[in-house]
């Protein structure tokens, strides 16, 4: 169980870290690099930064939701509904701006950071979901009729 905490302490701290970076970036830089790029450059800058906001968003929202179910706050079950799970997956997992070498360095850096990040938590979203239906069905087999 602590390998588990410890697990998902380091990326909460790898996804703040992240969103720090990325809050820096946006403030700081985004705005004066889109100035010199063609309008349509600008324009496709603006949607993959909102993008890689959209990312770190929800891994951080389903990041908080199983901390709370290893502090017993909630359980599996809870945790695996839909509206908890990871969500944004058609837009979070499309790259099409990623390898596009007219955007930034910097924010195809970030972009590439964060889509490992997402598509890690997509796999334990997965497998969280599986468990979450595991318990269910030994639930009904321990209490048939009961459920969970």
């Amino acid at each position: 169980m602590s390998a588990t905490v410890e697990f998902f302490d380091r990326t909460m701290m790898e996804a703040m870290a992240l969103l720090a970076e990325t809050r820096r970036y946006l403030i700081d830089r985004s705005e004066t690099e889109r100035k010199g790029m063609p309008i349509e450059t600008g324009l496709a800058a603006s949607m993959e930064s909102m993008r890689l906001v959209a990312r770190l968003t929800q891994v951080l929202a389903w990041l908080l939701t199983h901390r709370a179910v290893h502090a017993g706050e909630m359980n599996l079950i809870e945790a695996t509904r839909p509206d908890r799970r990871l969500g944004g997956r058609e837009l979070c997992l499309n790259t099409d701006g990623e390898d596009d070498a007219s955007m930034p360095e910097e924010l195809r850096s970030l972009l590439a950071r964060s889509l490992s990040l997402y598509r890690r938590i997509a796999r334990l979203d997965e497998q969280a979901a599986q468990r979450a239906v595991e318990q269910l069905r030994k639930n009904e087999l321990t209490y048939p009729g009961k459920g969970a």
